[in-house]
């Protein structure tokens, strides 16, 4: 087996050092592999394998042997959902994500709202995504339901926060299918969830109800559209 680095868990009420693993994260932005839960460690897992004679910042990463994901379950973004990025998403990106952008797109970000923010490492700009209205993000295409970001340049354009945030509803093992059913938060803060393998038909269920807010929005949104295109005339 391998060898892994997996990025620390958040320290609750801590920004500045959650942003600053986010700012070493998305160093290794190229190199991330997703995000996993472990029933044996009972922990979400963002996992990274950077190849041989890369730094990596080990106040952030902890490294494992790949071994540890056998049982894993690794979280999903179904398409067509679109749950997270209209409604709060809560969406920012950081300063140094900024180099790997397109000009023009990293132009349209820094007139975005930002703040700095002192971290371990110094330093770091934060921008916010999420100023639509309702939170959605500025790179959501309500109509078609995608990620601008990620259209135009794959995974590496999107923030790694976007990258490391899942709704842990969706997973897949071993080529199946999972649905999350329930959870429960343990005496020492783990959090212990359960999934139960579902067929095509139910995965595509639950895709459907989670879309519900995005596809509520996006007829709000064409109204409105419709309605300026017809006072414009």
């Amino acid at each position: 087996m391998g060898k892994i680095y997996v990025l620390k868990e958040p320290r609750r009420g801590d920004r500045a050092w959650n942003i600053y693993a986010l700012r070493e994260a998305a160093r290794l932005k190229k190199w991330f592999q997703g995000v996993y839960y472990s029933p044996r460690l009972k922990r979400l897992l963002a996992v990274f394998k950077p190849t041989p004679g890369t730094h990596v910042n080990l106040e952030v990463f902890e490294e494992m042997n790949e071994g540890v994901l056998k049982d894993a379950f690794r979280m999903e973004c179904p398409r067509g959902c679109n749950k997270c990025c209209v409604f709060r998403s809560g969406a920012f990106i950081l300063e140094n994500e900024l180099r790997e952008l397109p000009s023009n797109v990293a132009e349209k970000i820094m007139k975005q709202p930002s703040e700095l923010i002192r971290t371990p490492g110094g330093w770091v700009r934060v921008y916010r995504l999420d100023t639509e209205p309702m939170g959605r993000c500025i790179f959501f295409d309500v109509e078609k339901g995608e990620c601008t970001l990620e259209a135009l340049g794959g995974k590496r354009f999107k923030p790694i926060v976007c990258l490391l945030t899942y709704c842990t509803v969706f997973a897949t093992r071993n080529g199946e299918k999972y649905l999350k059913t329930g959870f429960r938060v343990l005496s020492d803060g783990r959090v212990e969830m359960h999934y139960k393998r579902v067929s095509d038909d139910e995965w595509n269920i639950m895709v459907r109800r989670m879309a519900s807010t995005w596809l509520r929005y996006r007829k709000v949104y064409k109204s409105l559209k419709e309605a300026e295109s017809r006072t414009s005339l």
